[in-house]
């Protein structure tokens, strides 16, 4: 079993994850430009961007418990069509509290996406694959991200805002059709618990210690990177680096953190997660502390290779450390709080370097993600452990 075995669920599971990412990094970008180009302060800009991570949070735990109860098929078919509509009612507007309101529930949906194609796999997979096909997941993520982002810039630029979130509309109606067959004939899906199954909070009740194991995990390393992601340009700036050469930095460690989402995936699965799991974030540790001697561009380049070389080679390990512990009954509405608490980590990370930089420097900053970072390693490895069955042989 490889790569290759993953192949029949290139359409329905991994086609419309990538479209629902499509459309959230085409409105990441093309939303705070819109509105500030129109006139509006960077608070408000920013806030309105937010808003999707919010409602990603927010809906986490009522996905779940309608993923377990109505099957993957049919929640992912209703949050693509969401998605469509309020990317059809921002195109129609450029009230920012419309804005907001309808990229919270574009973020919502976004998430019940990704996490009903998740639970999904998670039930059809093996474990002796799994690793290889949450990688997967990472990977199609990281270059969705990478061709939404780029795409929400240039729509702006060349046809106006209004054709921009239609865009974002149109990618997550690139899905429906993967889904669809599933909704229709809910015999072809793995089988929804329905009516008599757990509930909601039954399910977090009874699996708290692994909601802790796996959520506290996911929070730190969610923490540093998307602190990373913060730190890098700020560093950039205060060094007098131009613009275009702080994107260039920034673009450099991302390419080398996508290119390497297959060796995540084979590792976890022939020698274990922890294999993977600590040699990359521990990267990441290393490239926090790296910025601490860097003074110039090549310095900077060199720290944002090593922590994209650990993101990288994390790929997809949260989902499968989810997917790991996730119960047989209720899959969904664990990986819900798994996803709750590991989101958390949205905010935390650009929290975190803005008091720090504030009150510290940007050099405590790094310090301070490089600890969250190495506290996360810590719990992972002395009470999480080993969540794969390693092979005895190759898989």
């Amino acid at each position: 079993m490889g790569f290759r075995s993953l192949v029949p669920y290139v359409w329905p599971i991994y086609g419309p994850w990538m479209s629902a990412s499509l459309g959230m990094s085409i409105l990441l970008v093309s939303l705070p430009i819109v509105l500030v180009v129109d006139g509006h302060g960077y608070a408000l800009a920013a806030l309105v961007a937010g808003a999707g991570g919010a409602g990603a949070a927010v809906f986490a735990l009522p996905v779940g418990w309608a993923t377990d109860r109505w099957g993957p098929a049919r929640v992912g078919v209703a949050a693509l069509g969401t998605m469509v509509v309020t990317a059809t009612i921002m195109a129609s507007t450029t009230r920012p509290l419309v804005l907001g309101a309808a990229h919270l529930v574009f973020g919502g949906s976004s998430l019940a996406v990704m996490l009903s194609r998740q639970a999904d796999l998670t039930r059809r997979i093996p474990v002796a694959l799994r690793g290889r096909a949450m990688s997967l997941m990472g990977g199609t993520l990281r270059f969705s991200v990478l061709m939404g982002t780029v795409a929400g810039g240039v729509l702006v630029d060349l046809a106006g805002a209004r054709w921009s979130f239609l865009a974002a509309g149109l990618g997550a109606a690139i899905g429906i059709p993967a889904v669809l067959p599933g909704a229709r004939t809910p015999g072809w899906e793995v089988a929804p618990i329905g009516a008599a199954g757990p509930g909601l909070i039954e399910v977090l009740r009874a699996n708290r210690q692994r909601l802790l194991h796996a959520g506290l995990f996911g929070m730190t390393a969610m923490t540093a990177r998307e602190g990373r992601m913060v730190l890098l340009p700020l560093v950039g700036v205060a060094l007098d680096l131009r613009p275009s050469t702080i994107g260039i930095l920034v673009a450099a460690g991302y390419a080398a953190d996508l290119a390497l989402f297959p060796l995540s995936g084979s590792v976890m699965d022939r020698f274990g997660r922890l294999a993977a799991m600590v040699p990359a974030y521990g990267l990441l540790v290393v490239g926090f502390l790296s910025l601490l001697a860097a003074d110039s561009a090549s310095g900077v380049l060199v720290a944002g290779l090593v922590m994209g070389l650990g993101n990288g080679l994390s790929a997809g390990s949260l989902f499968t450390l989810s997917s790991d512990l996730a119960p047989s009954k209720g899959t969904a509405s664990f990986l819900s709080g798994v996803a709750l608490l590991t989101d958390m980590g949205r905010f935390l990370g650009p929290l975190l370097v803005g008091m720090a930089a504030t009150w510290w420097g940007l050099d405590a900053a790094a310090v301070v993600l490089a600890t969250v970072m190495a506290a996360g390693l810590i719990w992972l490895i002395w009470q999480v452990g080993e969540t794969g069955k390693v092979p005895t042989t190759r898989p």
